[in-house]
């Protein structure tokens, strides 16, 4: 018990017994970067399996040895929606959760990490590239390989959950959860992307309006003409 003095405010006497030293929680940590090199992808027929990666990493790995170019530098992030991959000379890409059908840290390659992924190739046909990165240290690809599983399968639970409560609900016939609510369950997005950033979604032209007044007066030439003829 604390005695007061002089130099003790009462204020701080009595509040005493209440105070709390400070602490901090982290809810969502920071998404983790790497700094890695790119080695190129090749296509496969395999999706997944104990042997999906030998072969496209023995051509990645060939074809990047013969290699007499700069090397490819890329900082690749491990988000809850799947891979992030920024390089200066192509930009940003999304490798998105529910087309990623593999990963792993091959252990006769120590510092690369490798996924396969499911593209959309000419006239929209799908089409499997194993992608392969050179990490900085021998830790990283199982640190990477770990970290993506976890991600995936916790976005594929969610989007699961909030499929299956959207079912229920309505062969229930109830209203389900307010709508404030459903806007705050985003879990599902890190699944599948949302509909305007998926190749889905309708694209935007543009809208020339010397031809919609152009169409507009020969729309108004032919109903005259046609007035005309009746006449």
């Amino acid at each position: 018990m604390p005695v007061l003095n002089s130099s003790t405010s009462a204020s701080h006497f009595f509040t005493f017994p209440f105070r709390r030293k400070k602490q901090r929680y982290t809810i969502n940590p920071p998404d983790v970067c790497y700094n890695v090199i790119y080695l190129g992808n090749v296509l496969t027929i395999m999706a997944g399996g104990e042997h999906c990666f030998e072969k496209p990493l023995a051509l990645i790995w060939k074809a990047y040895c013969s290699r007499t170019d700069a090397d490819l530098n890329m900082g690749l992030e491990i988000t809850r929606s799947g891979l992030k991959a920024e390089t200066k000379e192509q930009g940003l890409t999304e490798y998105w959760a529910h087309r990623i059908t593999c990963s792993g840290a091959p252990p006769h390659y120590p510092k690369i990490f490798c996924w396969i992924y499911k593209h959309d190739g000419k006239r929209l046909k799908p089409e499997l590239r194993c992608h392969a990165v050179l990490c900085k240290r021998s830790s990283d690809p199982l640190t990477i390989h770990t970290k993506l599983q976890e991600f995936l399968h916790a976005a594929l639970q969610e989007y699961r959950r909030e499929k299956l409560a959207v079912q229920n609900a309505r062969l229930t016939g109830s209203a389900g959860c307010p709508r404030r609510k459903r806007l705050l369950h985003t879990g599902s997005l890190n699944f599948r992307p949302p509909v305007c950033r998926s190749k889905s979604a309708p694209r935007l032209g543009s809208i020339d309006e010397e031809q919609e007044v152009r169409k507009e007066a020969n729309s108004f030439m032919a109903r005259a003409f046609l007035i005309c003829r009746d006449y």
